[in-house]
C-alpha cells in the first residue's frame, strides 16, 4: 500500500520534531545514594543487583568507611546517605542542610569493643591501647568501658582508626582491642578476637538512617520515595530468598554468606510503619534520641553548634508516601 506523499511528509516532520523536543529535554542526573558497610544497609546494593533501581535514575556508591560518606555529603556529591544518628548530628553541626526521612535499624550489639584472647576482662586493658574511630559510637562504648572498669583516657592508649582499616589495625601487636562494627566485627570473631562489650549494653541507642539534602527532598520526592521502597522491596526479597540473597551481598563484600548471616544479628531492623511512628509526634522519639546523643557529644566536645528544634530536620513525607500509597 503506498500512504500519499503528503501524509509521508507530514509523518516525518512529526518524528523530527519528537526528536528535536527530546534533545532539548533538559538532562536530569541520576540520584547520587551512598552508604558504608553495614548489614541493613546492604539492602540498597541488593537493590541495585536485583535491577530494582534504574542506572539512569540512580546511581548507588558503597563507600569504605562512614567518614567518606560524610565527607561526600558535606561537599555535594551526595544526594542521599545512610548514616548513624550521630554522624548525621555532626553534618547539621557543620551547617548541612539535610532531612532525616526514614529510620532503618538499632544497633543491638553490631557495635563492639574486642580485644586479644588473651585479654580476659576490661581491667586488662589497663596501659594498653585500643583503636576506635572518633564517633559517638565509639565514645559511647568507650565511656560503658570506663564506667564499668575505673578505667579512663590516661589509663588506656588510644589510637584513632576508620572502620575500613579495623582488621589491619587488630592485627598489630601493639593493639590489645577494637572498637567494631559489623560486618568487620565477624572477620575479628573469625580471628580469635573476645567481646567485652557491645552496643545492647548501652544506655543511648545507635540509631542508622537514611537522610537526603534538603533542596531536593521536595523537587524529588517520586524519585526519593521509589528508592525507599525498592530498598524495601530488596529486604523483603532477602527474607524470602535468603541463601540467594545472602551468596550476592556476601560476594560484594567479599566474606562468606554464614558470616554475613551472623552480622544481621547485630541489629534490629525498624519496618516502615514503625519508622514513620519514630519520626512523628512531638516530640517524636528521634527528636528525644538526638537531643540526649547531642549534649553526650557535645559534653566529649565532638560537635559545635546544633539546632535547639531537632524537629527541623525531620521529613515524614517520603514514608507516608511509601507505607500509604
Amino acid at each position: 500500500m503506498k500512504f500519499p506523499v503528503a501524509f509521508t511528509q507530514r509523518l516525518s516532520f512529526i518524528s523530527l520534531l519528537f526528536s528535536f523536543l527530546s534533545a532539548c529535554s533538559p538532562y536530569e542526573p541520576p540520584l547520587t545514594v551512598a552508604a558504608a558497610p553495614w548489614p541493613n544497609f546492604e539492602f540498597l546494593h541488593l537493590a541495585k543487583s536485583l535491577n530494582y533501581l534504574p542506572e539512569n535514575e540512580y546511581s548507588i556508591y558503597e563507600l569504605s568507611d562512614s567518614t567518606s560518606v560524610i565527607q561526600a555529603f558535606q561537599s555535594g556529591q551526595l544526594d542521599v546517605s545512610f548514616l548513624s544518628l550521630d554522624e548525621v548530628l555532626t553534618l547539621v553541626a557543620l551547617g548541612i542542610d539535610l532531612k532525616i526521612v526514614a529510620v532503618i535499624d538499632v544497633s543491638t550489639g553490631g557495635d563492639a569493643l574486642l580485644v586479644k584472647p588473651q585479654i580476659e576482662s576490661l581491667s586488662a586493658l589497663k596501659w594498653l591501647s585500643i583503636g576506635y574511630e572518633n564517633k559517638a559510637a565509639g565514645a559511647l562504648i568507650l565511656n560503658e568501658a570506663f564506667n564499668l572498669s575505673g578505667l579512663n583516657n590516661q589509663s588506656i592508649h588510644l589510637v584513632e582508626v576508620k572502620q575500613s582499616e579495623v582488621k589491619d589495625v587488630y592485627m598489630q601487636e601493639n593493639v590489645a582491642g577494637i572498637i567494631a562494627r559489623e560486618p568487620q566485627k565477624q572477620q575479628l570473631l573469625q580471628l580469635g578476637a573476645r567481646e567485652l562489650l557491645n552496643s545492647n549494653d548501652l544506655t543511648f541507642r545507635i540509631t542508622h538512617l537514611m537522610i537526603v539534602r534538603e533542596d531536593i527532598v521536595n523537587s524529588k520526592e517520586l524519585q526519593i520515595t521509589n528508592l525507599l521502597k525498592q530498598f524495601y522491596n530488596a529486604r523483603y526479597y532477602y527474607l524470602h530468598n535468603e541463601k540467594q540473597a545472602l551468596t550476592t551481598m556476601a560476594v560484594r563484600l567479599q566474606m562468606f554468606p554464614y558470616l554475613l548471616q551472623e552480622s544481621f544479628k547485630g541489629a534490629r531492623f525498624v519496618e516502615p510503619k514503625d519508622a514513620l511512628t519514630s519520626l512523628s509526634g512531638s516530640p517524636s522519639n528521634i527528636e528525644i534520641q538526638a537531643n540526649q546523643l547531642s549534649q553526650f557529644m557535645t559534653q566529649k566536645k565532638m560537635l559545635g553548634r546544633i539546632p535547639n528544634d531537632f524537629k527541623s530536620i525531620i521529613s515524614t513525607r517520603i514514608l507516608e508516601r511509601v507505607v500509604y500509597e
